[in-house]
């Protein structure tokens, strides 16, 4: 613990019955915040009292040796009072992070926070979005950059099951409608198969050693997914999203427009 958390910024707290219950809740937060812009982190372990509580907490069963610490550790509970539980949780020395991160503000906490019950609310009724939770928290993790990169995919392409053929085309015609606005869906629609096209040649081993910024786009379509999922309030099957596309306001055209540019 005192080399995992040597770099320790943050420390979360919450209510909760069980481990198991904890851990939904801040695995919940992380994908709120990432959703709200934050850059990936991790949390090594969770513990049964704050990092205040129990810091200093040997000294301070030893009148000689808590004379020695800083004054601010001198008062606090020892191990008659308390009893610390500590388990691991994302025991990883690596965490793929966005340039430039300046860590998280207060705003973006307050909406990781309502980014965070929406989803689980969400996941309840539509058990299939855990797996892009999963893929948020996992993917920053693996040292491999191609492999994240591949993590990051498996998720997208969850979303739609039943897209078995036509893959690229499909997958980037469904992202359209979902992520996109009228205006922006042939943008979102070109993106989404440019990227795609990048995840088929490290899937198939035609290229390698791809860079952070493939990693990037890869990350931000999956969140922007994520958002338009929690703004909707719903993730609509596939048919669905094909039968709004072609009844909104030049839908049709736009899809002739895409069918056109596969050919």
């Amino acid at each position: 613990m005192d080399v995992l958390l040597s770099h320790c910024n943050l420390e979360l707290s919450v209510e909760a019955e069980e481990l198991s219950q904890a851990l939904e809740y801040i695995n919940s937060l992380f994908l709120g915040a990432y959703l709200a812009d934050a850059s990936p982190s991790l949390a090594p372990f969770a513990t049964s009292h704050s990092i205040n509580d129990y810091s200093g907490i040997n000294s301070r069963d030893s009148g000689s040796l808590r004379k020695d610490l800083p004054p601010d550790l001198q008062i606090g509970p020892s191990s008659d009072d308390i009893a610390l539980e500590a388990w691991p949780v994302q025991l990883s020395l690596h965490c793929r992070t966005l340039p430039n991160a300046l860590g998280i503000t207060v705003n973006q906490f307050k909406l990781a926070g309502e980014k965070a019950k929406q989803w689980m609310a969400l996941e309840a009724r539509q058990p299939a979005l855990n797996v892009v939770r999963d893929a948020a928290l996992a993917a920053p993790l693996l040292p491999s950059l191609d492999q994240s990169l591949l993590h990051l995919w498996c998720a997208l392409e969850a979303l739609f099951p039943e897209v078995n053929s036509e893959v690229s085309f499909r997958l980037a015609l469904h992202l359209a409608q979902l992520i996109g606005p009228p205006d922006e869906r042939e943008a979102v629609f070109q993106r989404a198969r440019k990227e795609y096209k990048i995840r088929s040649k490290v899937a198939h081993g035609s290229r390698r050693g791809i860079v952070q910024g493939d990693w990037e786009r890869a990350w931000q379509l999956l969140l922007d997914a994520g958002n338009a999922i929690v703004d909707r309030g719903d993730l609509p099957a596939e048919d669905d999203l094909l039968s709004e596309l072609l009844r909104s306001e030049g839908g049709q055209m736009f899809a002739n427009k895409a069918i056109e540019s596969t050919r």
